[in-house]
């Protein structure tokens, strides 16, 4: 059987769309295995509960700010890189993938240097309006640029790898074991690990109105439910959820922040959204794009100040009655997996500091 290897770490939007792949990486015949970061890491238990071998290797993030802390890291990036593209190299000999696909962040880029110095073919998603520090590299080494943001000019667009399972969810079955009644109105909060704090400062200071006129489904985000109000009727609280697919389909309209996955997950599904980017200086300004993206799809959005909370409610009301969003793309996931196909099949191997298109 063909092998692959994905890798993708440190936020959701570095591993689930990866993760999406599998059904259509399964109707080709490719085995996947995954590679991440080393530690009790959020790919190493996403890629596990997907029933994958995983490898991880040692990895660091750059640091940005100029605090001493900073740049005490910083200048162990040479060191750490080099050990993790050993055994990232290492970690291919055993399981000796034909191809690697990365979706970027600090964690893929052992493994986009190590296919490299091997000649593995590899292609590397982009999901911003903007390539991350990883990809810019990847593609730099010669990887197969694809991306998700319409007009984006760092690769072919082929749109965000969506979830199969979130489509085959029942609404109906998903209420009743929350215990909501069909008739009620459903407002999903998720705002991330990152992104979350903001978000639940407004739901909390919302929350008396909110629960007279909809069920509010609270994921607070991990080690954050002690800041925000206890279950109560009309309200009901978790830190995070396995099983978003359930959550989306038992909701009316999600208040999300707009990383690239949640925009191009609720598109896709036709879901009424409002979205909070996280500001730049948060974040390296990549939601601010993707929330244009979303409102010309049908969205709302408002942006986070000190006025969110009030600002907040009235567009909630709108949002509970206009049309839901509009898809962004078509088969993001058989595109993908043609491409992938095509680049396994051809063989072409990936030249080091050649910035070649791997043959395609």
């Amino acid at each position: 059987m063909r092998r692959i290897l994905l890798t993708g770490g440190g936020t959701g939007g570095h591993i689930y769309p990866n993760l999406a792949l599998l059904p259509a990486l399964d109707r080709l015949g490719v085995e996947a295995v995954y590679g991440g970061g080393d530690g009790e890491t959020p790919e190493e238990k996403a890629a596990k509960l997907a029933g994958l071998d995983y490898v991880g290797v040692p990895c660091i993030k750059l640091a940005r700010s100029l605090s001493p802390e900073s740049l005490r890291n910083d200048l162990r990036i040479p060191s750490v890189l080099r050990r993790g593209v050993r055994a990232a190299q290492a970690a291919m000999e055993k399981f000796s993938p034909e191809l690697v696909f990365s979706k970027g962040g600090f964690a893929a880029l052992p493994y986009v240097l190590a296919a490299t110095k091997m000649h593995i073919p590899v292609i590397c998603h982009e999901s911003d309006a903007t390539p991350g520090l990883s990809n810019r590299i990847a593609k730099l080494k010669g990887a197969y640029a694809l991306c998700a943001y319409p007009g984006c000019k760092f690769g072919e667009f082929v749109g965000m790898p969506v979830r199969e399972d979130l489509f085959c969810r029942d609404g109906g079955a998903a209420r009743r074991a929350l215990g909501i009644p069909p008739s009620a109105k459903v407002l999903l909060v998720t705002g991330g690990s990152s992104g979350a704090a903001a978000l639940n400062a407004a739901v909390t200071e919302l929350l008396p109105h909110l629960v007279k006129r909809c069920v509010v489904i609270h994921l607070t985000g991990r080690g954050k439910a002690a800041d925000c109000p206890p279950d109560m009727p009309g309200y009901i609280r978790t830190e995070y959820s396995d099983d978003m697919g359930a959550l989306y389909a038992a909701s009316d309209l999600v208040l999300s922040r707009a990383g690239a996955t949640a925009v191009a997950e609720l598109a896709a599904l036709g879901k009424r959204a409002v979205f909070v980017p996280l500001p730049k200086g948060a974040s390296r300004g990549d939601q601010l794009p993707n929330a244009e993206l979303a409102k010309k799809h049908g969205a709302f959005v408002v942006r986070q100040d000190e006025l969110l909370s009030k600002r907040l409610y009235p567009v909630l009301t709108r949002a509970f009655a206009a049309p839901p969003m509009r898809k962004i793309s078509d088969d993001a996931n058989g595109k993908i997996a043609s491409v992938i196909d095509v680049t396994m099949r051809r063989g072409v191997k990936c030249n080091d500091k050649k910035p070649s298109p791997n043959g395609l």
